[in-house]
């Protein structure tokens, strides 16, 4: 750690968090990746707050980008891009909780006590996918994927999902716009730390995969992705009671 950033850290003006502890846990980032945040200032908040959209997804998730984007550090010669998606939302919710000075609780019911109870998200609770020998058998700890039956999986970035949205998001204005809603675009799991696509090169992928595998490499591919989707989930554990949290989380009072 330079000095700046010590400086920085002992006047909690920002906040290293262990890559160990996101929803990825670590496994596909190179040794040499690490994240801080940083407090969200006054005007950050107030953009979010700024016609805020509850039912509109597409409008949240940019919100939850940019305050991300806005507010975290990386190591030397690393982008916001190269995240993995899944750990945008946990590192969103640690930048509001550093920003606040205080945790994020949510209610819950208790069917042992009968009672509503309350759960902190962070570390201490939250659910991981323990992956146990059985998979870690696949690790590849050089490349930071598990390889598989010949295929390399490793969890998208948020730059391949961006490329991937702007370009649906093209294709959407197209009379052969109805075509794209049915493909297979699970392809994202198999781009190891790619952090960004040509509309060429997602529609290469798109013809590879929906029409040149045969159904012996499709099965392959579908029995991967099954192993992996508890990895992709969020939850929260308390008392050995696992406690959904997505209908739970207030995205739009998060900063209250």
């Amino acid at each position: 750690m330079n000095l700046i950033n010590l400086v920085k850290n002992l006047f909690n003006l920002q906040k290293k968090l262990d890559k160990k502890k996101l929803p990825s846990q670590g496994l596909f980032y190179k040794d040499n990746f690490s994240i801080s945040i940083k407090k969200a200032s006054t005007k950050d908040v107030k953009e979010y707050e700024s016609d805020y959209i509850k039912d509109n997804i597409g409008v949240i998730i940019h919100k939850v980008k940019r305050i991300v984007e806005e507010n975290i550090i990386l190591s030397e010669g690393y982008k916001f891009e190269d995240i993995k998606s899944i750990d945008v939302i946990f590192i969103f919710l640690e930048i509001v909780k550093f920003t606040k000075g205080k945790p994020i609780k949510f209610k819950y019911f208790n069917e042992e006590t009968e009672k509503e109870d309350i759960v902190e998200f962070g570390a201490k609770y939250f659910n991981y996918f323990i992956i146990d020998d059985r998979i870690m058998k696949y690790y590849d700890n050089e490349e930071k994927v598990f390889e598989i039956n010949g295929y390399k999986y490793s969890l998208p970035t948020i730059g391949v999902e961006n490329s991937l949205t702007n370009f649906l998001i093209y294709k959407s204005n197209r009379e052969d716009s109805e075509l794209y809603s049915s493909y297979f675009y699970d392809f994202t799991y198999f781009l190891s730390n790619k952090s960004n696509l040509t509309f060429d090169e997602i529609e290469n992928l798109i013809q590879i995969f929906n029409f040149d595998l045969d159904d012996k490499e499709t099965d392959k591919i579908g029995n991967i992705l099954k192993l992996f989707i508890p990895l992709q989930k969020y939850s929260l554990k308390k008392d050995g009671k696992v406690i959904d949290i997505n209908a739970k989380i207030d995205l739009e009072k998060i900063w209250k």
